[in-house]
Formats: structure tokens, C-alpha cells, sequence
């Protein structure tokens, strides 16, 4: 059985696992002599869509034929489908094209792939993790987990280090999306005896609309503009093939800046040959917002866990290796921060941790050599069985239900599981019919940012809580219809049941007079078509 661990980004992906030794390697990419694939998909025609560097280059001279950054959109309720030849696309069919992507390199290469885990930011919701669970399972794969991408970067880290306990944070900061996560590697001893690591996550926060694409938004305005200002015309003025030009050099001259003081760009202006010429100073001063943005969230989840506790810091994701990035977070935590495989490390972890999950599943390890590959792991002890990993509940979780106790019946939130809470996390609770002889009932449940016990929603004009409540950053996830039988009474106790993990949410009730099972869970608004009525609530005690 082959497993690989895929760490699906915003800007550029990549796919790794066991070697034959048991170590963790990324599958090079021959075609971009690369060790990852761009998350760009470009429509050439009905019959051709492609996928990675050469999709890339087309941003600006076909842009409208190409979709990039989709990762920022995956599970979002605002998100937007393409169309392209008659057939339209969501984020996540655009995202199984990327998987596929991936999915050929290992084939290619005369491996077989079947088993995944793929990595996710640690600030992702629900919806943007069934999204992504459902886009792997799209591309033909059979998705074991998710893991977050900090969680996993601490996992390639940790497997290389000694047996020592040591709190770790890790700075993640890839194309699309940020993340800050603090992690305790520790020591414990399994059910058998066994000494194993231990990597339990403290704290979390970031923000999945926060990455490297924003740096490079900022660089190519400014080339922009000084070509104009160079040339006497506006933005308007310039062509497609220009602008293509100047995205094709803003990654090339950031990484340049990452090494030199300043960076040339020489580009053609309507037929006249522009030279710009960057200050690293320049750049860092247009950016520093950014960065101290990403600073705010280190901050805010130091809260939990105080600075002097931190022993380690790790830059993970590939805009890490900006010197602005380096300066801020050493500033921060002298003499403890070190940079590990900023753009491999990720999908290392996730490798790590599938084959774990198919140890647990099958009671061996996984032989993930290729055709043609002396025969399999030949360690005495699997890297993989060295360890154990403990992750939070990324938001909080619950059903929307009426509380009657006041002069008044409520709409509320009640948060089963809280931010922060050990994952997998279950909890139960009894509600009751709000009517006597109701036919049915809506179960809805959201999520939010809440620790509190209970969040009042905002609701619209007929009293029903709203999908989304920015105020409280509450998300409806979805529905569970659970029909009641004639002449039911309202104290009939219905046993609600939450389980969250990081692949996602499950809900279910039970009618307790009955034993009957409710779980079909309705994720969207196209797919809700009961009368959005209030007398269809559950409340919360009975008389």
C-alpha cells in the first residue's frame, strides 16, 4: 500500500513519503526541475488544461484562461465558480486538478499512489476542510486525514531531533495562507511500554487570506507604476504581454532581493526597453505592514502561551526566506530561530503522519518503493511509530437552538466543543421538540470564535439566525433534518452528538423514544429546502 503526504498550497504544491530507509523525501518534479508543482491551472482549450509552471506563465496574456490561488477560495461561502469551454468549475474540481497534477509525478515516476493525508491551515474551518478532503477524494485519492500544515512541519522537525521535551512555535507563512502554531514535544510512554514523541499543539492562529501573494501584489504595483512614471503612461496603457513580463519577474526579483541589496528588472515598455532598479530597503518598507501583521498573530497567541516558554521558533513556507521575515521573528526570539526545509517540510510531515495512520490501520508499515525498488523499509523500527500527535479544534462548535428559560424565546449558539480543545473532540447534550406533535426538526450547526458557552447570532426579519454573523464570526456549516413521528410529545428527549476532527465535523441525533438515527448532514444552502420556520428549533430544557 503506497502513502504520500500532500501539502496543498497557494501558490506552489508538493508530495512526499517514506523512502526505503524510512526518512521522508519529496517527489521531484523532472518536468519544472522542481521539488514542487505551481497551483496553477491554465484552460488552453476543451481538450488541453494545464497544470504547474507552464499554466503559470500564462497569467497575464491569457488570464482570463487561468486560475490561480484557488486554495484562498476552497470552502469559502462567498467563493466563485469559472468557466471555461461550456463546463464550469468549482474551487474544488480546480483543486482535484492540482491533486491530479501531483498524482502524475508519482506515476510517472513508476510509483502507485493511493492513500493521502493532505495538510491544511491550521485556521481553515470546516467547510474549507471537507472542501479540501472532498477535492482529494476528486482526484482518485483515498483521503486517510487532513493535518495542519504547522502540525505537520513540527512532525518533519521533530523526527530529527533528540528525545529532549521542548516547546516549539512555528511561523508558517507560505503563498496564500498564515499560520502560528505552538507545539510541546514531549516524551510518554504507549500502551505497550514503548517510549514515543509526543506533539501535542498548544495555541494556534493566522489567517487563511494572509501569504506570500500579498508581497508579490505589492512588488509588481510598484514595478508597475515606476515603468509608467519611467515612460510617461498610465497603468491603463500598458499590454498584456508587459504585464505578463512584469509577473513573470516579481517572484524572481523577491527572491533576488532575499540575497542581494538591490534587484534590476529590465522590462519592455510598448517597445522601449525599461530598467528599474529595487532597494531591498524599498521593498521592506512597502511591506512592513504585512509583516507586522503577521507579528500581531505571534503576539495574540503568546497569550496562551508566554514567549520565555518558547524554545524553538521554525520558518516554514517559502516566503520564510525574505530577510524581513528572518529580522522581525529573530527580533522577537533571538538566537531561536532556525529555518527547516521551509517549502519541503510540510509535506515531509504529512508523509510521516499517513504512514502512521496506516501502522494504526493495518498494524505494519507501508512499503512505498516504486517498481523496480529493493524491497522496503529495512530500519528495525519504524520512524513512524516513534510518535503521537495531539491537535486542537481549529473554531467552536455546536447546534443553534431556542432557549425558552426567559420571558422571551431565544435563538442561541451553544459551543459543545470550544477553540482549542483536543482533537478528536465528542460531546452530547438532550434537547426537545419545541411544539407537541412537531413533524419535524432543523438541526443547525455552526461554528465560531467564541470560547463563551453560548453566542446570541444575528438574525433577520422573521427571527431566524443569519448564515453568517461577522460579528461573532459564526458560520452556519449545515442542517441535519431529523423527522419526528405522529403525535410526539415536546418533552421527547433528542440526543444531539458533535464530533470533530481535523478532517471535519459529523452530527448526528437520535430520538431517544425511538432510537432512531439522524445524519445526513446538509452542507448547503441549495441543498436546505425545508420552510425556514422557527417552530422547526429544538430548545433546550424540558418543562
Amino acid at each position: 500500500m503506497s502513502t504520500y503526504g500532500i501539502d496543498l498550497g497557494t501558490t506552489y504544491s508538493c508530495i512526499a513519503r517514506l523512502d526505503s530507509n524510512g526518512n521522508p523525501e519529496v517527489i521531484r518534479n523532472n518536468e519544472d526541475d522542481s521539488n514542487t508543482v505551481a497551483s496553477v491551472v491554465f484552460f488552453e482549450n476543451e481538450n488541453n488544461v494545464i497544470v504547474g509552471q507552464a499554466a503559470k506563465e500564462n497569467v497575464e496574456t491569457d488570464g482570463d484562461r487561468v486560475v490561480q490561488f484557488v486554495k484562498r477560495s476552497i470552502g469559502k461561502r462567498d467563493t466563485r465558480t469559472y468557466e471555461f469551454d461550456g463546463k464550469t468549475y468549482t474551487p474544488v474540481e480546480i483543486s482535484a486538478l492540482i491533486l491530479g497534477r501531483l498524482k502524475n509525478l508519482v506515476e510517472a515516476q513508476g510509483g502507485t499512489i493511493e492513500d493521502v493525508v493532505i495538510t491544511v491551515p491550521a485556521y481553515f474551518g470546516l467547510e474549507e476542510r471537507a472542501a479540501t478532503r472532498q477535492a482529494g477524494e476528486l482526484a482518485g485519492f483515498r483521503v486517510l486525514s487532513l493535518i495542519n500544515e504547522p502540525t505537520a512541519a513540527a512532525l518533519s522537525y521533530c523526527a530529527r531531533q533528540f528525545q529532549e521535551d521542548r516547546t516549539i512555535l512555528v511561523y508558517d507563512l507560505g503563498g496564500g495562507t498564515f499560520d502560528v502554531t505552538v507545539v510541546k514535544m514531549s516524551m510518554t510512554q504507549r500502551g505497550d511500554g514503548r517510549d514515543v514523541q509526543k506533539i501535542t499543539v498548544l495555541a494556534t492562529g493566522g489567517d487563511d487570506r494572509l501569504g506570500g501573494k500579498d508581497w508579490d501584489d505589492r512588488l509588481y504595483s510598484h514595478i508597475l507604476r515606476a515603468c509608467c512614471e519611467e515612460n510617461g503612461i498610465t497603468p491603463e496603457d500598458v499590454e498584456a504581454e508587459t504585464r505578463q513580463d512584469i509577473r513573470s519577474k516579481v517572484e524572481e526579483t523577491k527572491r533576488k532581493l532575499s540575497k542581494k541589496q538591490s534587484a534590476k528588472v529590465r522590462i519592455d515598455v510598448n517597445g522601449s526597453r525599461t530598467e528599474i532598479t529595487i532597494k531591498r530597503s524599498e521593498f521592506e518598507q512597502m511591506t512592513s505592514d504585512i509583516v507586522a501583521k503577521t507579528m500581531n498573530f505571534v503576539e495574540s497567541t503568546l497569550e496562551k502561551v508566554p514567549a520565555d516558554a518558547i524554545d524553538v521558533v521554525l520558518l516554514v513556507g517559502g516566503s520564510t526566506y525574505m530577510p524581513m521575515i528572518i529580522n522581525a521573528v529573530e527580533n522577537k526570539f533571538p538566537g531561536k530561530v532556525q529555518q527547516h526545509d521551509p517549502d519541503q517540510s510540510v509535506a515531509k510531515g504529512a508523509a510521516i503522519y499517513a504512514s502512521m495512520l496506516v501502522e494504526e490501520e493495518t498494524g505494519s508499515a507501508t512499503d512505498n518503493t516504486a517498481s523496480g525498488d529493493s524491497k522496503a523499509p529495512t530500519r528495525p523500527e519504524q520512524l513512524t511509530s516513534k510518535f503521537t500527535v495531539e491537535d486542537q479544534t481549529p473554531r467552536s462548535f455546536g447546534p443553534g437552538v431556542m432557549d425558552t428559560s426567559g420571558a422571551k424565546p431565544k435563538y442561541v449558539l451553544e459551543n459543545f466543543i470550544k477553540i482549542g480543545e483536543k482533537m478528536p473532540a465528542t460531546f452530547s447534550k438532550t434537547y426537545y421538540p419545541l411544539e407537541d406533535n412537531q413533524e419535524l426538526v432543523r438541526l443547525r450547526a455552526f461554528e465560531d470564535m467564541s470560547t463563551e458557552e453560548t453566542v446570541i447570532p444575528s438574525v433577520d426579519e422573521d427571527g431566524n439566525p443569519q448564515a453568517t454573523d461577522p460579528a461573532h464570526n459564526v458560520k452556519l456549516l449545515g442542517e441535519l433534518i431529523v423527522k419526528l413521528p405522529e403525535n410526539t410529545g415536546r418533552n421527547t428527549p433528542i440526543k444531539v452528538t458533535f464530533k470533530v476532527d481535523a478532517s471535519g465535523v459529523h452530527v448526528e441525533a437520535v430520538n431517544t423514544k425511538t432510537n432512531e438515527l439522524f445524519e445526513t448532514f446538509l452542507r448547503t444552502e441549495s441543498e436546505i429546502d425545508v420552510e425556514k420556520s422557527a417552530v422547526h428549533q429544538l430548545r433546550i430544557s424540558s418543562d
